[in-house]
């Protein structure tokens, strides 16, 4: 079987916002015809053990690093270390030239240096590779592989998930920061790209009028994996005394996650909620944070979060959920994304809510039957929350329906990446 190169800096048990994509897409790639090997960031031991496999496992996984000991850190630091961000005090994961401390699970300059030499090593030793698949931001990989792929003729394709200028300054504006610059040199590369909706492939055809190739641009949308186990078993009844809300809170700036704190707050206090009726099953990119700005607060008795991590606890939450909310801050990026625990959430078959502006999560929502609120607006914020769980007692929540679902199965999603591999001719 011919084997397809992965080059990304997420991956499981990391829960960074590519990780879950990288890894259904690397199990799924054997179903048709291409086996992975992975290049990927550190293990994490003392924590979450890694992912459950759907129906495909990936055998070939190689680590650029050693793993990193999380056994010592509180459920705030791992929650962090999952999200690949900075844990101050943390032992420093390797001996020699390189004790420097890993300032994220992922720090950029050191996975370049790392993969680089293993990404040589693995061609030399499997001569089967004739594709590189690279995902991106950050930008290293997506920079290594077009390196990679001119040196040793490689067919490549680059799975770009949001933009790599998060400025995204509008089409004709000028800007001239390293991120621009990147971002320019890499779109127009004149090799395949995937992106994960349309609003994201039309802004980088407007940005690039005239530069871009229209047929070089697929659209592979964010997927779920129903093979996975957490798709087989039915939600747990629990009791029903306590409103279980799976709520997943992006990297939020300081004014957006105080404008959240202040909707929560404004909400268990005008409907007497009490610690034992509610628990917010927390996790996102901005959950460490939140529980650092909360912990005073009697807000915080209502959060709960698996000391365990992974993306595979994450799944269990959603499932074992009356509804899953998301939660994104105002940057016009933020409009042009949707977080992976949505799509498995719309999978699952649990209600959906969502902060965040408009743009592909708030219209994905709204096509399943969901409701939205604006970013930044507390007022609305809390509305929302307590329109959803008046719903949940009345049982008038939705799941999506099946033809927005079957959109978003990974075999769906496959057939995407199939067709776009079949476009360029193989070296």
């Amino acid at each position: 079987m011919r084997k397809v190169l992965f080059l990304t800096r997420h991956f499981p048990p990391c829960v960074t916002g590519g990780a879950s994509r990288a890894w259904k897409f690397a199990s799924n790639f054997a179903a048709i015809g291409w086996e992975p090997v992975v290049v990927a960031p550190p293990a994490i031991t003392g924590m979450a053990a890694g992912v459950n496999s759907g129906a495909n496992a990936v055998s070939e996984l190689r680590r650029i690093a050693p793993d990193l000991d999380a056994s010592g850190l509180d459920p705030v630091a791992r929650c962090a270390l999952l999200h690949g961000q900075e844990v101050p005090g943390m032992k420093r994961p390797f001996k020699g030239k390189t004790t420097r401390q890993f300032r994220s699970v992922t720090d950029g300059s050191l996975w370049r240096k790392s993969a680089t030499t293993m990404v040589e090593q693995l061609l030399e030793q499997e001569p089967e590779i004739d594709l590189l698949y690279a995902q991106g931001p950050p930008l290293e990989p997506l920079q290594l592989a077009l390196e990679v792929a001119r040196k040793h003729s490689l067919n490549i394709l680059l799975d770009i998930t949001a933009p790599l200028d998060p400025a995204m300054p509008a089409p004709g504006a000028s800007r001239s920061s390293v991120a621009a610059k990147a971002e320019e040199q890499i779109l127009l590369s004149g090799v395949p790209i995937l992106t994960p909706n349309r609003f994201l492939k039309e802004y980088f055809l407007k940005k690039y009028h005239g530069k871009l190739d229209h047929s070089l641009v697929t659209i592979a949308s964010p997927a779920y994996d129903p093979s996975h186990p957490v798709f087989r078993r039915q939600p747990q009844n629990g009791s029903n005394t306590v409103l279980r809300i799976a709520l997943h809170v992006d990297a939020l700036p300081k004014a957006d996650l105080k404008t959240l704190i202040a909707a929560l707050d404004a909400w268990i206090r005008a409907d007497g909620i009490m610690a034992g009726g509610l628990e917010l099953l927390l996790f996102g990119a901005g959950a460490s944070e939140l529980l650092r700005r909360t912990a005073k607060k009697p807000l915080q008795k209502l959060f709960v979060i698996d000391e365990t991590g992974g993306i595979d606890s994450e799944l269990e939450a959603c499932r074992n959920a009356a509804f899953f909310c998301a939660v994104l801050g105002k940057a016009a990026v933020n409009a042009s994304i949707a977080p992976d625990r949505l799509i498995d959430a719309l999978g699952i078959g649990v209600p959906l809510c969502i902060v965040a502006p408009e743009g592909v999560a708030s219209q994905l929502v709204t096509e399943s039957g969901g409701m939205s609120a604006p970013a930044g607006n507390a007022g609305a914020i809390m509305e929302l929350l307590r329109t959803m769980t008046s719903a949940v007692s009345f049982g008038n929540l939705q799941a999506a329906p099946d033809w927005l679902r079957q959109k978003h199965e990974i075999t769906t999603v496959m057939r995407e990446l199939r067709g776009a591999i079949a476009s360029q001719p193989l070296r």
